[in-house]
């Protein structure tokens, strides 16, 4: 998920801010900058007010994958995951983590979890589409991103990617 568009999903939800959703609120702005270890530090004091929102932990664990540390983001998912077993960014996430360690079997049963949950987010598709192509199964890799093209306006730069993916699925299948 693009970074910037995930703090103004937050920031547009309109709501009134704990002392902990400012931490998180304050957390992802850290992240979108790139200051990880400044996101990571909110998002613990937000944690620390708020040890039951499962979202803190799954935001960390998204920064933690992102740096690096599949083992300790592992963690922060499973977290997540027992507080809220419908958040689909946990599932996505741990995903993207087999998914980087070329498991893709399992990173196509986890993505297909998230799609579940949430099946208009197109980044899931995405990255299932490729994970189900390496795993040899071409036409409904097809079939996937076929489907982001739908999602993703025309305007979305990361269409040309998605097109060329489209291309190599569909001369595999032939």
């Amino acid at each position: 998920m693009n970074r910037r568009t995930w703090f103004k999903r937050l920031v547009a939800s309109g709501r009134r801010l704990s002392m902990a959703d400012r931490y998180y609120e304050r957390g992802l702005y850290h992240y979108t900058k790139d200051k990880s270890d400044l996101a990571l530090a909110d998002l613990d004091a937000a944690i620390e007010h708020h040890p039951q929102r499962a979202e803190y932990y799954i935001a960390r664990g998204m920064i933690l994958l992102q740096n690096g540390s599949p083992d300790e983001a592992e963690e922060n998912f499973a977290y997540g995951l027992n507080l809220d077993p419908a958040q689909w960014l946990a599932h996505y996430g741990r995903g993207m983590r087999a998914f980087r360690e070329n498991e893709y079997d399992q990173a196509i049963n986890l993505f297909s979890r998230a799609q579940h949950i949430a099946p208009d987010r197109a980044e899931i598709y995405f990255y299932r589409a490729v994970a189900l192509y390496q795993a040899g199964q071409s036409d409904q890799a097809q079939r996937d991103m076929e489907f982001v093209l739908q999602l993703w306006p025309r305007t979305d730069k990361r269409r040309t990617l998605a097109d060329q993916w489209l291309t190599l699925f569909k001369k595999a299948g032939n």
